[in-house]
Parts: C-alpha cells; sequence; structure tokens
C-alpha cells in the first residue's frame, strides 16, 4: 500500500513538472525534465536501496503476532506484512527505501525547480 502510494505521488509529481515545464518553458524543456526526473528516480532508487540494504535484512523480521487488533490492522495495510500461522514477518526494505528516495527528491527538487524559476510566473507590465 505505501509503495503504491508513493508511486503514484511520484507519478502525479512528473505530469506536473512536465506540465509546469511546457507552460513555462516549451515541449523539449518540459520533455528534458520529465527524462531527468525518471532518470533521477530510478538512479536514487538504486543507490538508497544499497544503503538500506545494509541496515535492514531481505528476510525481514519475524516475531510472534500481538494480540491488539488495531495494531494488527495497520500491520496488514503496510504492505510488507505476512503471516503464516502465529508468525508475523514484516519485510520493511522497499518501503523504507521508497520513502528516503522520495524525502531526498522532495529537498532536491525544491531547490532544483526554485533555482530554475520553474514556479514563478512572469509579471508583464501594461
Amino acid at each position: 500500500m505505501i509503495i503504491a502510494v508513493i508511486y503514484f505521488l511520484h507519478a502525479i509529481f512528473a505530469v506536473y513538472a512536465f506540465a509546469r515545464s511546457y507552460q513555462n518553458d516549451g515541449w523539449l524543456q518540459a520533455f528534458l525534465n520529465l527524462g531527468f526526473i525518471i532518470i533521477l528516480f530510478s538512479v536514487s532508487l538504486t543507490v538508497c536501496e544499497i544503503f538500506t540494504g545494509l541496515i535492514i535484512s531481505e528476510s525481514g523480521y519475524s516475531f510472534t503476532a500481538p494480540s491488539n487488533s488495531v495494531l494488527m490492522f495497520f500491520m496488514k495495510i503496510s504492505g510488507f506484512y505476512s503471516q503464516q500461522g502465529r508468525t508475523v514477518t514484516l519485510t520493511p526494505k522497499d518501503s523504507i527505501t521508497l520513502v528516503l528516495v522520495t524525502v531526498i527528491e522532495y529537498f532536491f527538487y525544491s531547490f532544483y525547480f526554485n533555482r530554475l524559476g520553474a514556479g514563478r510566473t512572469v509579471k508583464t507590465s501594461g
């Protein structure tokens, strides 16, 4: 669930950046920005996955299922939950990697697009 939401947010941002770039700078800059976003997402996902793999194992964490129904609900909707009998396994590596990528990209893009002036409109005198 978390993974799907993060991918969806990235797709919305890519469409938004394309539209803003097209309005302000034209087709060429819009496609260049879209390609830049796709390449940066791919590279940052790979690098962050390497660093997250150093901290979190691929097999995840196993423990006995808690009896608290609210906690079980949140674990089930998290997207990295699996249960066999009373044993619960959490594998949060992919979700944590995408959250880390999203945070890094947020700060980078806010700096990059503000510096380019993509968020500003040109005032005309008249």
